[in-house]
């Protein structure tokens, strides 16, 4: 378990917290991509779960005080129900295959929120339901339906701590579920799970340093770098 694979997870951490930390995403992309060249793409998606869990549950409580449940509970229940079509899909395929795929959809999600391509049709219960399927079986097959729920909220017309904790609580119950998934499947081991334990400490700090040693409102320089960085990550991970 603790071997050079974990040093190179842990680099992996390093960064994934401090840019989360500093631009507030990026991490699911970044943790995705290369944990899947040093884990197979299962592993990678069950220890993003297990972190993103751990990390969101200290933000649960004032996000339930905020969210809209007229919007975000029928998102959440088809995205739950959906979560399992996406989860056959990882863990049936070839798993050199299912790193190709999550290059694409990392290559493709970065390419979305560099352009600023966000959801400005009509919204309504279906849009919301169409929204949390396709979030359920993209984070089913790669880990990444947080993204694609961030992309929808955010350009809602809604004050910040709304869209923030909309997003919070989709993105947490999908992360949970899916987890459940993992777990069920026997993707999760106790050495997975202790692993991924270990890495969520450094983690945490450097959210921390990041959100302490870098302001919000100078970091779209830093997004863009971020984003294009992760671009050529992707392209590393759909040849390697």
């Amino acid at each position: 378990m603790f071997d050079q694979r974990l040093l190179f997870a842990l680099g992996v951490v390093l960064v994934g917290g401090v840019v989360l930390g500093y631009s507030g995403f990026g991490t699911g992309l970044i943790f995705v991509a290369l944990l899947s060249l040093i884990y197979s793409p299962r592993e990678a998606v069950a220890m993003l779960m297990i972190m993103g869990s751990l990390g969101t549950s200290m933000l649960l409580a004032p996000a339930i005080r905020r969210t809209i449940w007229r919007e975000t509970a029928p998102m959440t229940i088809v995205a739950i129900l959906a979560i399992p079509i996406g989860s056959y899909v990882q863990l049936t395929m070839d798993q050199h295959v299912m790193q190709r795929i999550i290059g694409v959809a990392v290559f493709g999600l970065s390419i979305i929120m560099f352009l600023g391509v966000t959801y400005k049709g009509q919204r309504s219960q279906i849009t919301n339901i169409a929204a949390g399927v396709v979030s359920g079986v993209v984070a089913g097959a790669t880990g990444l339906g947080r993204l694609l729920v961030a992309l929808y909220f955010i350009s809602a017309n809604q004050p910040v701590a709304v869209q923030r904790a909309n997003i919070i609580i989709v993105g947490s119950a999908i992360a949970i579920f899916n987890l459940i998934i993992l777990m069920v499947t026997g993707v999760v081991t106790i050495e997975l799970a202790v692993r991924a334990g270990v890495l969520f400490f450094p983690f945490a700090l450097t959210i921390w340093l990041g959100a302490k040693f870098f302001s919000v409102s100078a970091a779209e320089w830093f997004r863009r770098l971020v984003l294009s960085l992760i671009m050529i990550i992707a392209v590393i991970t759909i040849f390697a």
